[in-house]
C-alpha cells in the first residue's frame, strides 16, 4: 500500500523539465510486511524491537492487538484514521488459544544503496545504471509524508535540492535539521554530511558524472552463464555483454538515447525480459565512457542465460559504428556468453574478438618464429667474426727496422702492395726518400735489399708508425 501512495505521488509530481527526481522507497511503517517476521494478526502479541538506537513506527491502518511491547526509546506516529486496539471481543472460539509472538523490526537502509532508491524511468526503454539509481549531485531529493524511515549516511554526499515531507531545504537547513531534537533523529543518522548544491539541471551535453559513492552491501542474486560480467557502476554480476566507447567531441548522451532507442523499437530488439542501461561512467586515468550493458535471464536450451543480450549487444555495437558515432577501434565490447557460431545464429556484420584459445595459438607461433630467428642470427654472427679474425691473420704485416710491434699495433699495419713485387718501391722506401730530400736523415745511397736498416739514426729519432694507404693489393 505504502509503495503504491509513492509511485502515484511520483506520477503526479513527475514534470517534463528535465529535472530527475529521486524518491526514498523503504520505510519503517506499520503495514510494511518486510518489517515483521510474521503478517501482524490481531492475537498476536506485538513486539516492538529494541535495536540500540531510535526510530520511529508509522501506523496509517487499524490495528487490533493482543498485546504490544515497546522498546526503551522511540516513537509511534498515526496517520489520518489509524489507530491500534487492544481487545479479544468478537474473535471467534480458539483463534486466541495459542498466540505466537510477532516481531517488529524497524531497519537502517544505507543511503548509498540503489535499491533504496525509486525514479520514473523517462523514456520506458532503458534502465537505470546502479551508479546513477543513487541521489546525485543534480537530483531533487524526496522524502514523502506518508512513511517513516531510518536512513544511515556514513559518507558525503551531494544532491541538487532536498524535500522532507513538505519542507524544502538547503544545506543550512539540513544542519539546522541535523542538531534538531525530535523526529529528524528518528530519520536520519549522520545527516549533517549531506550538501545541497541547488543546481537540479545537468548542462553539460555529454552527460554527469554522479560522483556519490555506491554501497554494494545488498546480496546479489546467483549468475548461470559462462562467465558473469561485472561492470563499472554496477553492483552485481549479470549474464549479458558490456558495449562501451569513449565520447567524441560533439556527442549528446540524450540524443544518443534517443536515437538508439528508435534503433531498438524499430528492430523489435528491446523486450521486458531483456534489461539495457546507458550510462557515463568513469574508468581509468580519468576516461569518461559511454556504458552500454544488456543483461537477461532467459535460458535458450544449451545456450544458456545471456545468448539472447550478446547478439543484441552486438548489433547495438554495429550500430554505432555503422552511424559513425566513434571508430571500431576505439569501441569495445565484452560478453559473458560463448562466441557465436555462424551455422547456429545469423551472421554478425562486425568482426568479433578471436578467441582465448585462437590467441594463446597465435602467440606460440610467433614466439616460436622468433627463437629460430634470434639463432639463425647468432649463427651468422659467428661465421662473420671467425672469418674476420682468419683474414686478419692471414695478412702481411709491415715493421720497422728494429723488430716486431707490439701486437695491439701491430694489427693495423697491412701492404699497399705485395711482398713478391720487387721493382714496385713499397711505403717504407717512399717515406725514407722523402725525409732524405727534405733533410730530415743523411744522404744515403738507395739500396734495394735493405734501405731501412742502412739508413743512420739521429738522437732521439722515434721510428713513425704507418697507417692503410689502401687494402687492396695492386696488380
Amino acid at each position: 500500500m505504502t509503495i503504491l501512495l509513492i509511485l502515484s505521488a511520483v506520477l503526479c509530481a513527475e514534470g517534463s523539465n528535465g529535472v530527475v527526481r529521486k524518491y526514498w522507497l523503504h520505510s519503517n511503517n506499520w503495514n510494511n510486511p518486510i518489517n515483521w517476521d510474521v503478517s501482524p494478526d490481531p492475537c498476536d502479541p506485538v513486539i516492538l524491537s529494541d535495536l540500540g538506537y531510535d526510530y520511529s513506527v508509522l501506523v496509517s491502518s487499524r490495528a487490533h492487538l493482543n498485546s504490544l511491547e515497546f522498546p526503551s526509546t522511540g516513537e509511534i506516529m498515526f496517520g489520518e484514521r489509524s489507530s491500534i486496539s487492544f481487545s479479544l471481543s468478537g474473535l471467534g472460539p480458539g483463534q486466541c488459544s495459542s498466540p505466537v509472538s510477532n516481531t517488529y523490526t524497524a531497519r537502517q537502509y544505507s543511503w548509498g544503496d540503489p535499491n533504496n532508491w525509486y525514479s520514473p524511468s523517462q523514456d520506458g526503454i532503458f534502465n537505470t545504471a546502479d551508479s546513477d539509481r543513487i541521489p546525485c549531485w543534480t537530483d531533487e531529493v524526496i522524502f514523502n509524508k506518508s512513511i517513516a524511515f531510518n536512513v544511515l549516511l556514513d559518507k558525503s554526499v551531494e544532491v541538487g535540492s532536498l524535500k522532507i515531507g513538505e519542507q524544502d531545504l538547503d544545506t543550512e537547513d539540513v544542519r539546522d535539521y541535523a542538531l534538531g531534537s525530535g523526529r529528524s533523529q528518528l530519520q536520519f543518522i549522520n545527516l549533517a554530511q549531506l550538501i545541497v548544491t541547488g543546481r537540479t539541471v545537468c548542462t553539460n551535453h555529454q552527460g554527469c558524472l554522479c560522483g556519490n559513492q555506491l554501497d554494494c552491501s545488498s546480496e546479489c542474486p546467483r549468475r548461470d552463464c559462462v562467465k558473469p560480467i561485472k561492470s563499472k557502476g554496477m553492483c552485481c554480476h549479470y549474464c549479458g555483454a558490456e558495449v562501451r566507447f569513449r565520447p567524441p567531441a560533439g556527442f549528446y548522451l540524450e540524443k544518443f538515447k534517443k536515437s538508439l532507442g528508435n534503433f531498438l523499437k524499430d528492430d523489435q530488439l528491446a523486450s521486458d525480459q531483456i534489461s539495457i542501461t546507458v550510462s557515463l561512467q568513469e574508468y581509468e586515468l580519468s576516461t569518461l565512457s559511454i556504458q552500454i550493458t544488456v543483461s537477461d535471464s532467459i535460458a535458450d536450451g544449451i545456450e544458456g542465460a545471456g545468448y539472447e543480450s550478446s547478439k543484441i549487444a552486438s548489433k547495438i555495437r554495429n550500430y554505432i559504428v555503422d552511424y559513425d558515432i566513434v571508430r571500431a577501434s576505439e569501441l569495445f565490447i565484452v560478453q559473458s556468453h560463448l562466441q557465436f557460431h555462424p551455422d547456429r545464429t545469423e551472421a554478425i556484420g562486425s568482426p568479433q574478438a578471436p578467441s582465448a584459445g585462437i590467441q594463446s595459438w597465435v602467440l606460440y607461433v610467433v614466439l616460436s618464429v622468433s627463437f629460430v630467428l634470434l639463432i639463425i642470427i647468432v649463427v651468422l654472427l659467428f661465421k662473420c667474426s671467425r672469418r674476420y679474425r682468419e683474414n686478419t691473420n692471414n695478412q702481411p704485416h709491415v715493421r720497422l727496422d728494429h723488430g716486431v710491434l707490439p701486437r695491439a699495433l701491430d694489427r693495423r699495419f697491412k701492404p699497399c702492395v705485395p711482398a713478391m713485387d720487387q721493382d714496385i718501391p713499397t711505403y717504407e722506401e717512399v717515406l725514407m726518400e722523402d725525409m732524405l730530400t727534405r733533410g730530415i736523415a743523411p744522404d744515403q745511397p738507395r739500396n734495394q735489399e735493405n734501405v731501412l736498416r742502412a739508413a743512420p739514426r739521429r738522437p732521439g729519432y722515434a721510428e713513425i708508425p704507418t697507417t692503410d694507404i689502401c687494402d687492396r693489393a695492386r696488380v
